[in-house]
């Protein structure tokens, strides 16, 4: 399941950028995501590894995921290396009142018709939990500018 949320923030992209590219703030504003501890010396960047553990009603599941993307300050994605398969990335982009702010996630919960209709269940809860963490992201950056 592929999921993307937009959202418009008043300040420039590389103050955005300041924000998504700190995982030590995720607990912050990433609503959903109960874990995301390194798994690597390297912190940021390309390489820098993490357990990411996504609450999903009453289950929390994913793995480690690895950032496999990098450019200041337009992007930063990352994929599973193990545990359940995701992906996800911050895409930021220059408008004129400011950044337009995506979060995008992929997830795969495959197992025939039941695992159909979990990721569906789940997909809702995903996509409710990145519209929060975009809101809270806006409120904290337009706060620290």
């Amino acid at each position: 399941m592929e999921l993307s949320e937009t959202i418009r923030i008043a300040v420039s992209p590389t103050k955005v950028f300041e924000l998504v590219d700190d995982p030590a703030r995720y607990h912050e504003f990433f609503v959903g995501v109960t874990r995301w501890e390194p798994r690597s010396k390297k912190l940021r960047g390309v390489g820098a590894k993490f357990r990411v553990l996504m609450q999903v009603g009453s289950i929390q599941a994913g793995g480690t995921v690895k950032v496999i993307e990098r450019t200041r300050p337009k992007l930063i994605r990352w994929e599973s290396e193990q545990g359940i398969h995701q992906a996800g990335c911050w895409r930021l982009e220059k408008v004129d009142d400011g950044t337009d702010l995506t979060l995008d996630i992929e997830f795969d919960l495959s197992g025939g018709p039941l695992g159909a209709l979990v990721a569906r269940l789940a997909g809702r809860i995903v996509a409710r939990n990145m519209w929060a963490t975009l809101m809270a992201a806006r409120r904290i950056v337009e706060n620290e500018d």
